[in-house]
């Protein structure tokens, strides 16, 4: 059928040819782009999931920068611990150089010197280390390693009072503990008299279990040592006193002792004459003293000076009769497990004694003489084996424990359990740096570290020229603390490498995702564009034909 007015296969041609220039069109426009998805109406769906994986790609590109920024402060950190930690080995060296007895005074003066200079070097670090503009370090002056008292003594207990202590037993009276365990606490309590004591359980044998030594700081200031509190009843001294109580519990039947029996030798460890001078009115009157023996009440100082003489007169009694004094009674406590102190006079006093009713007998009739026979007024203290008690050293207040350590640290005849007096990690402080590491939000971590300063570190009363032993062991402490945070750094710095590496992966796996959602396949593309590209040219050729049909029309009105 031949029309005019309609032209079938020029409309049918002219459609395919328009609907083939837009297929042309979006075939040119993805390879001019390189992507598949130009518009929502190329892919509304894959839209949605290549932005979603867009934002996660740049997001994770984002966290390894940060994470890398992560890293850098950590090295920063790290670095300037090195230089405090080299500030705190000379320190040491200086410490040890300073304990060394050709130096005197003058000597460790200079050597003090050069450590405040040091620590005023790590102050400065600690202040101007930063990171992009901002300090790395806390910047407050809060001991990170515990309260300075409490280090102090704890430190004073375990270079020399405690073992010193224990020496002074050892000399005295022979005696060495068990290898049992010693607990160290603290308490801080002005309203009470005890500057220190030892407790613990009875169990067999009469034996004291599950010792603990509480050192009362309300008594003990640590500006005062080595010797600690002030003359003549140095702190060192009751530390001295309370190590007799420790030991004789661990090696004797220590709860079937008379209580003068139990204080008065331990009184007589580190001597106590001035106690006894100021009991007795210098020697002169031991009424009070003997009315506390006979009661065997301990409560208050007659009660101690009554059985300190008892102990003396006791030493100087069986040293007469050809025997060793007290060590000879110590010693037979000791041997013979669960024995009394009457079985012990009645077996190891030479025959001075018959037994504990004939040595109380004794001692009210000769208390009165042989106490004024004592000198009480000289520099020694009255200690067993000092001048007084054995033609001895002179042991002074001072010098009875000579601070200076045995030789070996800690404890001789205990295992020590020590308080926990700082938090062991000690990281964070003020100076917390939160990092993004990750694509959303929130997903992140915090770096931070305490100040190292000479406070923040205990190092604010180092002092070389007085307790030389004492700064070493803070400084150990300090260097100890260091080393922690210096692993602690390393640690998360592998933490963030671990970190990027992950982040760098699923970035890769994420785009790779979003490519083969998004991005034009040229191989197809270039094959679709060249099909469109004849079609095209086809279609054109077509429709020029298929408009000249009408024309054949004319052919019929000629």
């Amino acid at each position: 059928m031949l029309t005019v007015n309609t032209n079938i296969s020029s409309s049918f041609t002219r459609r395919q040819l328009e609907s083939n220039s837009t297929a042309l069109n979006t075939s040119l426009q993805r390879l001019s782009t390189g992507q598949r998805i130009n518009s929502a109406k190329d892919d509304a769906a894959g839209l949605q999931i290549s932005n979603r994986l867009t934002s996660q790609v740049r997001g994770l590109n984002v966290a390894t920068r940060n994470a890398n920024d992560g890293i850098s402060l950590l090295q920063v950190g790290e670095g300037a611990l090195q230089s405090v930690t080299d500030a705190l080995q000379r320190i040491r060296a200086l410490g040890l150089q300073a304990m060394n007895g050709s130096n005197g005074a003058s000597e460790r003066t200079a050597l003090d010197q050069e450590a405040q200079q040091l620590l005023q070097e790590i102050n400065r670090v600690n202040e101007t280390t930063t990171f992009a503009g901002r300090k790395v370090f806390d910047q407050g002056t809060f001991s990170v390693l515990g309260d300075l008292d409490q280090r102090a003594v704890l430190n004073a207990l375990k270079g020399f009072w405690i073992s010193e202590g224990e020496q002074r037993v050892a000399d005295a009276f022979g005696l060495s503990a068990d290898g049992a365990e010693l607990k160290i606490t603290f308490s801080n309590d002005s309203s009470s008299q005890a500057l220190a004591s030892v407790s613990g359980s009875s169990g067999a044998g009469g034996k004291i279990f599950n010792q603990v030594l509480n050192v009362n700081l309300a008594y003990f200031d640590a500006s005062s040592l080595p010797n600690g509190g002030s003359t003549p009843q140095y702190t060192d001294r009751v530390i001295a006193h309370e190590m007799a109580h420790a030991v004789m519990g661990r090696t004797m039947n220590f709860a079937g002792l008379p209580s003068w029996f139990i204080e008065g030798s331990a009184e007589a460890v580190q001597g106590a004459d001035e106690r006894l001078s100021g009991d007795t009115a210098g020697g002169t009157n031991t009424a009070a003293i003997l009315a506390a023996f006979n009661a065997d009440d301990v409560s208050g100082s007659a009660g101690y000076s009554g059985g300190y003489a008892a102990i003396r007169y006791m030493h100087e009694e069986i040293k007469t009769s050809g025997g060793a004094g007290i060590k000879d009674i110590m010693g037979y406590l000791k041997q013979n497990s669960g024995s009394t102190l009457d079985q012990a006079l009645t077996n190891a006093s030479k025959g001075a004694f018959t037994g504990l009713a004939d040595f109380q007998t004794k001692f009210n009739t000769d208390a009165a003489t042989y106490i004024a026979s004592l000198d009480l007024t000289n520099a020694d203290t009255g200690a067993i084996g000092g001048f007084d008690a054995d033609g001895g050293n002179v042991f002074t207040a001072e010098n009875v424990l000579r601070n200076q350590g045995t030789g070996l640290p800690g404890s001789q005849g205990f295992e020590l359990v020590e308080p926990k007096l700082f938090n062991a990690t000690g990281v964070g402080g003020n100076a917390l740096t939160q990092f993004q590491i990750g694509a959303e939000a929130y997903e992140t971590i915090e770096i931070g570290f305490s100040a190292f300063s000479a406070d923040a570190l205990a190092l604010s009363r180092l002092d070389l020229s007085k307790t030389p032993g004492l700064a070493v062991m803070d400084i150990d402490d300090a260097l100890a603390y260091i080393d922690r945070q210096r692993g602690y750094m390393g640690a998360l710095q592998n933490r963030l490498e671990s970190t990027i590496n992950n982040l760098q992966s699923i970035a890769e796996n994420s785009a790779a995702s979003r490519s083969r959602i998004l991005d034009t396949d040229f191989a197809a593309e270039t094959s679709n564009l060249v099909s469109r590209q004849i079609i095209q040219q086809a279609a054109q050729s077509v429709l020029a034909q298929a408009n000249q049909r009408p024309q054949a029309v004319l052919s019929l009105l000629s």
